[in-house]
């Protein structure tokens, strides 16, 4: 198990360098308004909320609270995917305790 707490800690470093570097070789809204134009990027950009909005649902149910959830919730909107991978990192024994 430590080699996926690692392996989740290596993806999230990554992940991070590659938002900072695509954060500042791109324009962001430049590039929102390319991808909603096209069919296949609204449905992406909805499976992904979909998905940010799941695993919120999970946060809620991993710690019992409403408020943390919506302390979680916020910067999942803001920020996507990379936040999952921090809870996941964060939380790491708690969640593979429940299905070990």
């Amino acid at each position: 198990m430590e080699f996926v707490r690692w392996s989740a800690l290596a993806l999230l470093v990554l992940f991070s360098g590659y938002t900072l570097y695509a954060s500042r070789t791109e324009n962001f809204w430049r590039s929102l308004r390319t991808v909603m134009a096209l069919k296949w990027g609204r449905q992406v950009t909805a499976d992904l909320y979909l998905g940010l909005l799941l695993f919120n649902f999970f946060v809620y149910l991993n710690e019992a609270s409403v408020w943390v959830m919506i302390a979680w919730l916020i910067p999942t909107l803001i920020l996507g995917n990379i936040v999952p991978l921090i809870y996941f990192v964060l939380h790491f024994e708690a969640l593979v305790g429940r299905f070990l």
